[in-house]
C-alpha cells in the first residue's frame, strides 16, 4: 500500500511538471494530492520569472541613471532566490548586497523594508526581527513583489537614499505592471 502511495504521488508530480508546461509563463499548476479521496485537487499559483525578473531590474536601472543615482538592484523569487541583479559600474560594492537583503527582507516580510523600519521605530514591529536571519536588512529600499495578490519575492535597491531607493524599486515593479 505505501508503495502505491508514493507511486501516485510520483505520478501525480509528473502530471503537475508536464500541465506546468501547457501554463502560461506567469502560472504553476500544482497538484495536492488528497489522501481521503484518492484524488488530487487543481491549485494554481503565480510565479515570477527571471525574463520579469530582469525587465523589473533593467527599468529600475533606467529610472536610477535618469536620476543621476548610482545604485545596485535585486530580484529575488518567493524562496529568496535571485532572479536578476544589475550593479551600476559606479555603485558602492556594498550596494549588492544591501539590495539582496532589503528584496529578501520584503520578500520574507512580505510588507515594505520602511514599513518595517517604521514599525520598529515606533514599537509596533519588535526590533529583534532583525536577528532572525542573516539576510534580513531594516532600511528603506526593499518591496514585495504581488501577483494577483500572492508575494512572489521581492524587489531590493541599495545605494542611494533611502526615500530614493524606494522610489527606485517602485518604478522596477511598473515593469511588471505593463507585462
Amino acid at each position: 500500500m505505501k508503495k502505491l502511495v508514493i507511486y501516485a504521488a510520483l505520478a501525480t508530480s509528473l502530471l503537475s511538471i508536464s500541465a506546468c508546461a501547457n501554463t502560461s509563463q506567469y502560472q504553476v499548476q500544482v497538484i495536492k494530492p488528497n489522501i481521503i479521496t484518492q484524488g488530487a485537487e487543481m491549485a494554481t499559483i503565480p510565479l515570477l520569472t527571471g525574463e520579469m525578473a530582469q525587465n523589473m531590474v533593467n527599468a529600475a536601472a533606467l529610472e536610477a541613471k535618469n536620476n543621476n543615482l548610482m545604485v545596485s538592484v535585486t530580484v529575488v523569487d518567493a524562496s529568496g532566490q535571485t532572479l536578476a541583479v544589475l550593479r551600476d559600474h559606479r555603485a558602492g560594492v556594498h550596494t549588492v548586497r544591501a539590495s539582496y537583503k532589503k528584496a529578501y527582507t520584503a520578500n520574507s516580510q512580505k510588507r515594505e523594508t520602511a514599513v518595517i523600519a517604521k514599525g520598529i521605530k515606533d514599537g509596533t514591529i519588535p526590533e529583534d526581527l532583525r536577528y532572525l536571519d542573516e539576510n534580513i536588512l531594516i532600511l528603506d529600499g526593499g518591496v514585495p513583489i504581488y501577483i494577483d495578490g500572492i508575494v512572489v519575492g521581492g524587489i531590493g535597491v541599495g545605494g542611494a537614499h533611502g526615500s530614493e531607493d524606494v522610489h527606485i524599486a517602485k518604478a522596477g515593479l511598473k515593469a511588471l505592471e505593463q507585462q
